[in-house]
C-alpha cells in the first residue's frame, strides 16, 4: 500500500484533561477538526486490491453488473462499487496491467459483502468463484482489515470528543447551579 493509504495517528495528550470551560471548548474544537479531517481523508482514501489478471477483474465486474444480490440497504453501495471498478477499466486495458486496482474505502467493505454473498449453480460457477477468491481474497481481506483499523481511529476520536463534551456539560451545569459568582 502506498503512503497515501496509511492511517494518520491521532495523538491524544497524556497530560491532565483541561478543567476550565475555555480549555474544554478549545479541546472540543481541536477534536472536531481532527474528526472532520479523518472523515474527509477516509472518504477519498483508496486501497489496492490485487485482481491478478484481467480475466478475474472482468468476471467480478460481470457478476456485479448482472448477478450481485442487493436489497434496500445495499443497492446504493453496489452502484458505488460498480462505478468505482468501471473507472478502473482503463487500467485493466493497459498492456502493463499489474493486477492492482485502487478501490475507495467505502467500496472495499461493499466489495467484501458482495463477494461473500456470491452464490451460483453447478461446478463451473463454483470453480469460477473459487478462482476469484484465490486471486482476490487475500488482498481484499487485508484491505478490509485496513479499513476497519482506519475506522477504529475515527471511533477513538469520537470517544475522546464525547468525553470532552461530557466534561464541558458538567462544568456548565455546575456553573449554572453555583451562579455567576463561582467563576
Amino acid at each position: 500500500m502506498s503512503k497515501d493509504t496509511e492511517t494518520k495517528v491521532v495523538e491524544m495528550t497524556t497530560e491532565e484533561t483541561p478543567k476550565t470551560v475555555e480549555q474544554l471548548k478549545a479541546r472540543e474544537a481541536e477534536l472536531d477538526q481532527i474528526n472532520e479531517d479523518l472523515i474527509k481523508e477516509m472518504q477519498s482514501r483508496e486501497y489496492e486490491i490485487d485482481f491478478k489478471t484481467k480475466k478475474v477483474f472482468d468476471r467480478l465486474l460481470k457478476f456485479l453488473e448482472k448477478d450481485a444480490p442487493w436489497g434496500h440497504t445495499t443497492a446504493t453501495g453496489l452502484i458505488m462499487l460498480y462505478h468505482n471498478l468501471r473507472e478502473a477499466k482503463e487500467l485493466v486495458k493497459d498492456k502493463e496491467f499489474n493486477g492492482l486496482i485502487p478501490v475507495r474505502s467505502t467500496s472495499v467493505t461493499i466489495l467484501w459483502q458482495m463477494v461473500t454473498k456470491m452464490t451460483g449453480n453447478g461446478f463451473y460457477e463454483a470453480k469460477t468463484f473459487v478462482e476469484l477468491m484465490a486471486n482476490v481474497g487475500e488482498s481484499l481481506s487485508a484491505a478490509v482489515q485496513k479499513v476497519q483499523d482506519d475506522n477504529h481511529a475515527l471511533r477513538e476520536n469520537h470517544s475522546a470528543l464525547a468525553k470532552v463534551q461530557q466534561e464541558l456539560a458538567e462544568l456548565e451545569t455546575q456553573a449554572a447551579v453555583e451562579g455567576p459568582s463561582a467563576e
